[in-house]
């Protein structure tokens, strides 16, 4: 992958924006998009991409999810108290958490040898297998969860108690921080999210189909 551009740093974002929903549906709801969560989740075994949608499997339709959320949080005709900073906070949460866990290489070779690890059991089990699902989440809890600053995920106690939403929250988690390594190599940086608004804005719409509405947020507050 090299010669990136708008596109690839929308792709990218697009990805955070993506996790984050699923992350904010599964806390709030208990669901969430079936083709985002698969995308989402095979995006931690993608290694070798030939660009950027690749690692959301080549196709536009993957990445619906994540394009209509990027639309909705940062259009500047989107009244901000409409805005879900639930969605916004774990966004940026996850960008500074790639920043910090890049620092600490030791945590990140066990990152990567636990996904090995998992995707041998992705081949043995089926791709979304729950044991697939808690391994990933396993990967976050003993890699990511104790890093500053936690991510502080609100919802319904109801879904949040439940593990296998729990475990899908934080393997969507620890799949929005490989989005946001993927944005930080094409060239993304936090400064870019205010500098460069409108080229993402323009890349997003450019990527758009009919997508998914938001929902109203719904609020509980454990420590994941």
């Amino acid at each position: 992958m090299s010669n990136y551009n708008d596109h690839d740093r929308a792709v990218a974002l697009i990805g955070i924006y993506q996790s984050a929903k699923m992350v904010y549906d599964l806390a709030t709801t208990g669901k969430t998009d079936e083709t985002a969560f698969k995308t989402t989740i095979n995006s931690l075994f993608c290694d070798q991409p030939k660009d950027t949608l690749d690692v959301f499997g080549g196709n536009v339709e993957n990445i619906q999810l994540g394009v209509n959320t990027l639309l909705a949080q940062m259009s500047s005709d989107q009244a901000i108290q409409n805005r879900n900073v639930e969605i916004t906070r774990y966004v940026l949460s996850m960008i500074i958490l790639e920043k910090k866990l890049n620092q600490i290489p030791e945590a990140m070779d066990k990152i990567y040898s636990m996904l090995e690890t998992a995707k041998a059991q992705q081949s043995h089990f089926g791709e979304l297998h729950e044991n697939v699902v808690a391994s990933l989440a396993r990967t976050y809890t003993e890699n990511i969860s104790n890093v500053s600053p936690r991510v502080m995920v609100n919802g319904k106690h109801g879904h949040l108690q439940n593990s296998t939403t729990a475990n899908k929250i934080r393997a969507l988690l620890l799949a929005g921080i490989r989005a946001a390594t993927l944005w930080r190599q094409v060239g993304g940086s936090r400064w870019g999210l205010i500098w460069s608004r409108k080229k993402y804005l323009r890349a997003a719409q450019a990527l758009s189909r009919p997508g998914h509405d938001q929902e109203p947020p719904s609020y509980f507050n454990p420590d994941l």
